[in-house]
């Protein structure tokens, strides 16, 4: 029992406590471009696209060894990646990324915090300054690094003829756009967000099919000067059809959400930081491993993936029913997140009293 107490802290003083740039022209492509709804009324407009920013930074970490960008499932495309660019693996962006890695732990949602604040893969110029730090950009970064980072990286996109190969694989990519986004057209649920969260008007969603991370997948956002907010689920690929094509199937729903879970849940983690920290570390004491082998190596970052996590569950009950919402506890809790179930009852709570609580945050 004071265990369990223990695990309860968190979750109570939780409730206590009161499109990407349309850049791509060209060789880049202009699939994906267009912003529709997904799903129901008042849903924000989605904009689905295979973003060559993504594959770039994961096509630099993947040659640099990363685990986490060596998962590709579409084994044409991943055949396509070897023969082309194979050779580079010592270039000198490749050699940074790995001594990125090594020294400063630049890798998993780090390498894609770069690839959302960068405004094409032609100049590789950034959407936002460095000086105020982005509240988007993982701090495993320093500003030396990005600017070091990007300069190889121009090389290697002029050398690599990296647009030339992107062209080639347009037609795969305007096929697995079009399937992400049939799935999100008829079962996707996006006006949840506001709905769930409170309003925020300048966030634009973007859902970026990544075809070299596998069932490795990211919420990563870039907030402009002017306060528009580019919100992103960079899904991994992990699912093909008998032609080894990307295919979207409704289980992966949940992750959709999970991703652009984090762009709303983190914020409201970070700011009641000192209230939960102690809390937070005395729960990480108890799954530390379990937590570390799912690459989340501190109290912080578990208490930003329980809250995701438990609104994730929370939007399973709502669409899917009470069957699939327990079920989806269980998985959590055979994650390491065992205080799931409780954490999902307060949130039903929450549900009920919208009158006091008209936020989440709240």
């Amino acid at each position: 029992m004071k265990l369990r107490t223990i695990m309860l802290l968190p979750v109570v003083l939780l409730l206590m406590l009161g499109i990407g740039q349309a850049m791509v022209a060209a060789a880049e492509g202009k699939a994906g471009l267009e912003a529709t709804a997904a799903s129901g009324p008042g849903s924000p407009p989605l904009r689905i696209r295979v973003d060559p920013r993504v594959e770039l930074i994961s096509l630099l970490f993947r040659l640099a060894g990363n685990p986490e960008y060596s998962q590709g499932r579409v084994d044409s495309y991943t055949a396509d990646v070897e023969n082309h660019f194979g050779k580079l693996r010592e270039h000198p962006v490749v050699k940074l990324a790995r001594d990125l890695r090594s020294r400063r732990g630049v890798s998993f949602d780090a390498c894609m915090s770069l690839a959302v604040h960068l405004k094409d893969t032609r100049g590789l110029g950034l959407l936002v300054p460095l000086k105020p730090w982005p509240e988007g950009l993982d701090r495993r970064w320093t500003a030396a690094d990005v600017n070091k980072f990007l300069e190889a990286a121009r090389q290697f996109v002029k050398e690599s003829r990296f647009e030339e190969f992107l062209e080639q694989h347009r037609a795969l990519y305007e096929t697995t756009e079009a399937r992400m986004r049939a799935l999100m057209d008829k079962e996707g649920h996006l006006e949840w967000f506001k709905e769930y969260f409170g309003e925020r008007p300048q966030a634009v969603f973007t859902l970026a099919p990544a075809l070299l991370n596998g069932g490795c997948c990211y919420g990563s956002h870039c907030r402009h000067a002017t306060g528009k907010e580019d919100l992103y689920c960079i899904l991994g690929v992990w699912k093909t059809d008998a032609d080894g094509v990307p295919t979207f199937t409704r289980d992966m729903l949940e992750t959709v959400v999970h991703e652009f879970g984090h762009s709303y849940a983190n914020a409201i983690m970070d700011r009641h930081e000192r209230e939960l920290r102690s809390a937070g570390e005395e729960l990480f004491r108890h799954v530390s491993a379990k937590m570390r082998s799912q690459a989340y190596g501190n109290s912080q970052t578990m208490l930003r993936e329980s809250l995701v996590r438990a609104c994730e569950v929370r939007y399973t009950f709502r669409y899917d029913g009470a069957n699939a919402g327990q079920r989806a506890i269980t998985r959590q809790k055979g994650r390491g997140f065992l205080w799931m179930e409780e954490l999902s009852d307060l949130l039903a709570e929450y549900e009920a009293h919208r009158d006091q609580y008209p936020t989440l945050d709240a």
